[in-house]
């Protein structure tokens, strides 16, 4: 991997954007066609009628919100490219950008930032390593150090 590309994929946060399971997904994809193809169908009308006889259709309307979540949660861009991985505007983002850093890893107080809140259930384990990874050793080459993204992946 080109050094350039590593650090486009390097979020200011220091999780790696090519691990997120959004990142340039297929299933975000396969869900869309999954729902045009239901629409097409009107599976919608049959899971109505169907209801009463197969207690799994009841649950429809939860399944296509499902649907419609795995179709919007895509991207095909790093966080430093899109301005971060959700809807609104990620506060690391914003106060990387004001003070000038390249990522949190340049912050003196990284380790104790209530930014991280919104992490922390899905990534809080992976997020302080790297940064420490990142201060400690460098850049170069950081993302062959990493820890995967999610804390249901670690050990």
């Amino acid at each position: 991997m080109q050094e350039r590309e590593e650090k486009e994929l390097t979020a200011y946060c220091g999780l790696y954007c090519a691990d997120c399971i959004h990142f340039r997904n297929e299933h975000s994809e396969l869900a869309e066609q999954l729902k045009e193809t239901l629409e097409k169908t009107d599976f919608q009308s049959y899971a109505r009628v169907k209801s009463p006889f197969g207690s799994e259709f009841q649950q429809y309307d939860a399944f296509l919100a499902v649907l419609e979540a795995l179709i919007s949660y895509s991207c095909s861009e790093g966080c430093r490219t899109s301005g971060g991985c959700g809807e609104a505007p990620c506060q690391i983002v914003q106060c990387c950008r004001e003070k000038g850093f390249e990522g949190c890893w340049e912050c003196g107080a990284f380790e104790a930032c209530e930014k991280f809140e919104s992490l922390k259930p899905r990534c809080e384990v992976s997020v302080i390593h790297n940064l420490k990874e990142i201060r400690e050793n460098g850049f170069a080459g950081w993302s062959k150090r990493r820890r995967p993204i999610y804390n249901w992946q670690q050990e």
